[in-house]
């Protein structure tokens, strides 16, 4: 039906707004998305705007299927290229995010969404965080793993590629480079997040 109706937009070439409540449809179908939350706009933009650049969890977690792993943490040092932050579990986190008005010591909630988890190994063998595996979904194209990591509530999701050698009951290590992370702070609105170009610093983010 979305197919239907995106090509009856480009074929009457006029303004339409269509409300749904599944986020493929609208990155699917729209120019432009506004995120409603009970009657409240969170965010207004282009689809791969608000899928790279969203202002707070609840854009985040709507946005993007599988949805954005999340991950618990304090920040060690906030800084205007990167914010250093220790997880629940232990493992300490470089985020390429303008960290520049927050302070050590406050309550962050870490982003990463599926695609940018990698395994270790890949990642230039750069640390990373071991999850066990419980569930592995081979979809041809790509292997989503589904991982126990301590302090994480949560699953957490890793897209690999299709013939990842990845087995449930097994142990996976994963790391991300840290320009595709996501940082939000305690009221869950994101940090400003910094080109790489900009950055300085270690390339990896879990280690």
């Amino acid at each position: 039906m979305r197919i239907e109706i995106a090509k009856l937009h480009r074929r009457l070439k006029t303004t339409m707004i269509y409300v749904t409540h599944d986020q493929v449809e609208a990155m699917t179908m729209a120019d432009k998305i506004v995120v409603l939350n009970g009657g409240r706009t969170e965010q207004i933009g282009a689809p791969l705007e608000l899928y790279h650049h969203p202002r707070n969890l609840f854009v985040a977690t709507f946005i993007g299927s599988p949805q954005m792993n999340l991950l618990a943490g304090t920040l060690l040092s906030a800084e205007a290229q990167h914010a250093h932050v220790r997880l629940a579990g232990g493992e300490e986190v470089f985020v390429a995010v303008d960290a520049s008005g927050a302070s050590p010591g406050e309550a962050v909630t870490l982003g990463v969404r599926p695609e940018h988890l990698v395994e270790a190994t890949a990642n230039g063998g750069d640390g990373g965080v071991t999850g066990k595996v419980l569930v592995v979904e081979r979809l041809g194209e790509c292997t989503l793993a589904y991982l126990q990591v301590d302090g994480v509530e949560d699953n957490v999701v890793a897209k690999l590629p299709g013939d990842a050698t990845v087995e449930a009951g097994g142990s996976l290590r994963i790391g991300v480079n840290r320009s595709a992370c996501h940082l939000f702070d305690s009221k869950g609105e994101a940090f400003r997040r910094v080109p790489a170009s900009k950055t300085s610093g270690p390339r990896a983010a879990l280690g």
